[in-house]
């Protein structure tokens, strides 16, 4: 009786192990086709910013040397003071029904008119086509361009392309097909109610390929106040395929959000309903010989003695006094007061030996008159 009461026990441990192992596999098969749903879509691009080192050899230009986003050296841009200062057109669209913002899986994207144009700063005329941003997570920032290998909380991109072309699509292809300006996003102390405008709706596009209609608003406001600062260089699209057709702004101004606005667009955007949309930028690429021009002087007036960075460990210490500055301390302080006071003692030593050579009476010895000496 007890062995069969064991033979029955064992399986049904043996029934419940294999329902657990075939809906483990169950799951993880549909986790599976779920990703890959997600590689396949977008457009038809089988790309993703996990997989970087890939875009070359699916996407041809990717691994071209004009490649971009780029690490701009501060020390090394040319000062060229007579770059044309940017002139925008059409940018407030206050009087606009409404503007599209959409997930499309890799960013959050702005329609824009084409009404909006840079009508000064180039050869050409470029058209507005739509804004979208790049950025990371709390731990991790995500602006595409660095500056002396800084990266920024996140990047806005406004894409235009050259007049002369009747679209986006057609003028990509072009060497002198397209202008975006790019700006730095940072944290600030106060909310920006420029950006609010886009980011209190992020819920409304949180799942991917969808939108929302937002009200009509001044553009011009989400960069920043002084366009006569900026960086210039000839590069590409940072996501496949990667056409090197871009002529590149980079304001040096950061625009700031509040630390929660930013959480909201790292934290908001989802793909394929359960992944976080976040860490949506390329790494920086080789300039191979490319010139980045700069419309301002970055260089100190007065030579400034080189900064050496500090490693982790030495930057740790730069708050507080470790043991050995302490000791240091103490015996420089003993030291100083062993000086102090053997100084102190030779002077007085020396004072009493003078005064003792100039005294009269030195070495008299008085005895006793006598009476007959009285």
């Amino acid at each position: 009786m007890q062995q069969e009461t064991l033979l029955t026990f064992l399986l049904f441990l043996h029934i419940l192990t294999a329902r657990v192992y075939s809906s483990s596999s169950s799951s993880e098969e549909d986790e599976g086709s779920s990703e890959d749903k997600h590689k396949e879509s977008h457009h038809g691009h089988h790309w993703g910013y996990t997989d970087q080192k890939a875009w070359a050899s699916a996407f041809q230009h990717c691994n071209g040397k004009s490649q971009s986003p780029i690490n701009i050296d501060t020390r090394t841009a040319v000062h060229m003071p007579r770059l044309p200062s940017i002139m925008l057109d059409g940018y407030d669209l206050t009087d606009q029904p409404t503007l599209t913002l959409k997930n499309n899986g890799h960013t959050l994207v702005l329609k824009l008119p084409g009404s909006m144009r840079i009508v000064h700063g180039f050869d050409e005329v470029f058209i507005a086509d739509h804004l979208h941003f790049h950025w990371g997570t709390i731990e991790e920032p995500g602006s595409e361009h660095t500056i002396d290998t800084i990266h920024f909380p996140a990047e806005i991109h406004v894409v235009h392309y050259n007049s002369k072309y009747h679209n986006l699509s057609e003028a990509a292809t072009m060497p002198d097909g397209l202008a975006v300006l790019g700006a730095f996003i940072g944290i600030g102390l106060h909310e920006n109610d420029n950006y609010e405008k886009i980011l209190s709706v992020l819920t409304d596009v949180s799942i991917e390929e969808s939108n929302t209609q937002i009200p009509g608003f001044n553009v011009r406001h989400l960069l920043p106040n002084s366009l006569d600062r900026f960086y210039r260089y000839n590069g590409s699209l940072t996501t496949p395929p990667c056409f090197q057709t871009v002529n590149w702004t980079i304001f040096n101004d950061t625009i700031r959000v509040s630390r929660k606005q930013l959480a909201s667009l790292e934290e908001t955007l989802k793909v394929d309903k359960n992944h976080r949309l976040n860490k949506n930028f390329r790494a920086p690429q080789l300039l191979y010989g490319r010139q980045v021009q700069a419309s301002f002087s970055s260089r100190p007036l007065v030579k400034s003695p080189r900064i050496i960075p500090l490693t982790e460990s030495e930057d740790s210490k730069r708050d507080g006094l470790t043991k050995g500055d302490v000791l240091a301390i103490v015996f420089g302080i003993l030291f100083g007061i062993t000086v102090l006071a053997f100084v102190a003692y030779a002077y007085q030593h020396r004072k009493k030996s003078s005064k003792l050579s100039k005294d009269p009476h030195q070495n008299v010895i008085y005895k006793l008159a006598t009476k007959e000496e009285a």
